[in-house]
């Protein structure tokens, strides 16, 4: 388990949930199909869970903080908090 980079792999699944949101958006203004944009915000809500997992394993592991954990944490804030904040107003 040492082996394990999890600033690493939070920094790929926000990769990967970048992506699918620029899908998403391509497949809005296309007005195509609901159930592909259902499964496409799944997937990212996953993808954001494990990187929220991954990023407090990072921090509890001790693990040096760089360029992959920031941005990680200011896309968990971006794709996660503020989503959940704005639900309010």
């Amino acid at each position: 388990m040492n082996s394990v980079n999890f600033k690493k792999w939070s920094f790929h699944f926000m990769i990967w949930i970048i992506i699918i949101n620029i899908i998403s958006f391509y497949l809005t203004i296309g007005y195509m199909n609901e159930e592909a944009l259902l499964y496409f915000g799944i997937i990212a809500t996953i993808l954001l869970v494990l990187s929220l997992i991954f990023i407090i394993l990072s921090s509890i592991k001790k693990e040096k903080r760089n360029y992959q954990y920031w941005i990680s944490l200011v896309g968990i804030f971006i794709f996660g908090v503020l989503p959940i904040i704005a639900s309010f107003f």
